[in-house]
């Protein structure tokens, strides 16, 4: 039986900790449109699921305020009272309360939360919100006491049935629903993605053994025979591995629906009118990317409510409507997820970002008067770097743009800025489909094999000596008319090249707005890894994002072009 309620308990955690990510985003639309009846009974219908489930499980504090909430919401759907700014503030508040006492329940850490003061805030809006105070009062404590009856006061067995129902059924999807839907955990599906890891590797040992086999046995009917089991298991250990990789996607509508209370809570204080439009929300990543990439845009948002988008007074000024905008846009482009935040603010200011990286001695004089714009907009993402004049609750203390970077390096991803005075600007960032399991570039330099994610590399060009120029000291390389900066692989990896060796092909690779190319000594082909973290190594100064296993067994490490990224092109502008 305690196995059993920890099952259900469980459940109901998960179902209404969903359900409040869901009305989050409600409460902000039913503000904005002013009364929604559709609205209104969804967010009842929440709030009094949860209710009646915490209520069966015995979680007495949730109930106390979910119970409070409820009866607003029951005047505001039968048009008692009227929306106001003042009356959703303290729902949001209760409903942030709620998913407080869950969080404690699931830690199991034995905090009770005083909830007496939301409690009153939540009895007094009702009062406030009323005809008068004394009608109000009375009309709450009455209509209260009446609904708790009609709504959870059954006789003996049915009641129980009834309550049961609503953790099973009402919590999120309907019985025929659930049915067909099976909840697992997490650690579960990260188990199974690590053996198909293995199994991937197993593969690539037995592909690259079947080569040598045919080369050597080409006449062999056992031979051949090996060769057709060994293709059969590639061919199933391709859609083993899709199959596991779907599992772990999910909709990145997880992390867009905190984003419209995010924007209303953020632009109220500041006195800006900000609308937020979201595209793409059943764009589906992997669970690894809804877990990093929530923080990295809510940087970018408060960056353009704060810094971005102007005043209501600055915008009439300047010929534009009053509402500012602000619009996340998701989509899946080959094997990578792009994700676009823009705003139709002010634009970055490039001399500004200058000034201020030049009083932080961040750059000198010489190069802040040769530092092209695309190179100045990316100093934001220095840390400790702020345009802010005054510190405030929301920016001027140099943390945030920072972060932004170097949580989506972390992804093996990169992100970029494209900017206008006076009309805006977007950031783009680009993030893998999966951060386990990933196409590369074999390649070798200085006697050591490594690993290049594919994605980024654009192509590979054979070169010698006289391709090589030298530009602004460093080594380039011209292709159709456009010069790009030439690295050998070898010595930015601080190894020591033999003399007289010279390295025969580049790899020209795009990382964000920067491009470059990386001088090798052969191209081995491309072959799809499972990256291994490697402990006792700081993946980022030493360039490594993991290691792998090849087909014949080699560790191989696997390079991080987002670090790489950062090192050669600071050459560029030093």
């Amino acid at each position: 039986m305690p196995d059993e309620m920890e099952e259900i308990t469980a459940e109901f955690l998960t179902e209404s900790e969903e359900t409040l990510d869901k009305v989050d985003p409600l409460f902000v639309e039913l503000e904005a449109k002013g009364s929604d009846k559709e609205i209104l009974n969804k967010l009842f219908r929440s709030i009094h699921t949860v209710k009646g489930a915490a209520g069966f499980l015995g979680f007495q504090a949730v109930v106390d305020v979910a119970h409070n909430t409820e009866n607003i919401m029951k005047k505001l759907r039968d048009g008692e009272i009227s929306i106001s700014r003042s009356l959703i503030d303290v729902i949001l508040k209760s409903v942030d309360m709620i998913r407080l006492l869950l969080r404690h329940i699931r830690e199991k850490d034995g905090i009770a939360e005083d909830t007496s003061a939301i409690v009153k805030e939540l009895e007094q809006a009702l009062v406030a919100a009323g005809k008068s105070a004394a009608d109000g009062k009375a009309t709450a404590e009455s209509k209260s006491v009446e609904t708790h009856k009609n709504q959870e006061t059954e006789p003996g067995d049915l009641q129980k049935e009834t309550q049961t129902a609503q953790i099973g059924g009402e919590m999120g999807t309907e019985k025929k629903d659930s049915l067909q839907t099976l909840r697992v955990e997490v650690g579960k599906i990260d188990k199974v993605m690590d053996l198909t890891g293995e199994v991937v590797l197993v593969r690539n040992r037995l592909l690259n053994i079947m080569n040598h086999l045919e080369q050597k046995y080409s006449d062999d009917q056992e031979v051949e025979n090996l060769n057709e089991a060994v293709s059969f298991l590639d061919l199933i250990t391709s859609d083993m591995q899709l199959g596991v990789m779907r599992m772990r996607m999910q909709p990145i509508q997880k992390v867009f629906s905190k984003f419209p209370r995010l924007v209303r809570d953020l632009a109220g204080p500041l006195g800006k009118q900000v609308e937020l439009k979201v595209y793409g929300e059943d764009t589906e990543v992997d669970r690894s990317v809804i877990e990093h990439i929530g923080d990295p845009m809510v940087h970018i948002i408060r960056n353009a409510i704060d810094h971005g988008l102007e005043t209501p007074e600055e915008r009439r000024s300047r010929g534009k409507p009053e509402q500012g905008t602000i619009t996340i846009r998701a989509s899946q482009k080959g094997n990578q997820i792009v994700i676009e935040v823009s705003d139709n603010g002010r634009g970055i200011d490039v001399e500004k970002v200058k000034k201020k990286a030049l009083a932080k001695a961040i750059i000198t004089a010489d190069e802040a008067s040769r530092m092209v714009d695309e190179a100045a907009v990316n100093l934001i993402f220095l840390p400790g770097f702020s345009t802010a004049e005054v510190a405030t609750e929301l920016s001027g203390r140099g943390v945030g743009m920072d972060v932004v970077k170097t949580n989506i390096s972390k992804l093996n991803g990169a992100v970029e800025i494209v900017t206008a005075r006076g009309t805006g600007s977007t950031f783009t960032i680009r993030l893998p489909l999966t951060v386990a399991i990933i196409q590369t570039l074999m390649v070798r330099s200085g006697g050591a094999r490594y690993a290049i994610p594919l994605a980024p590399v654009e192509e590979t060009l054979m070169v010698s000596k006289k391709d090589i120029s030298e530009v602004a000291g460093i080594d380039a390389l011209t292709v159709r008319g456009k010069i790009y900066p030439l690295f050998d692989l070898t010595g930015i990896l601080g190894e020591a090249r033999k003399e007289g060796s010279w390295y025969k092909y580049a790899v020209m690779v795009s990382v964000g707005d920067k491009r470059f190319s990386i001088g090798v000594d052969e191209l081995l082909g491309q072959e799809e890894v499972v990256i291994k973290s490697v402990d006792g190594i700081n993946t980022g100064s030493s360039h490594i994002l993991g290691a792998t296993i090849t087909g014949d067994g080699k560790v191989v490490f696997i390079l991080d072009l987002a670090s790489l990224s950062k090192t050669m092109m600071s050459v560029v502008t030093a």
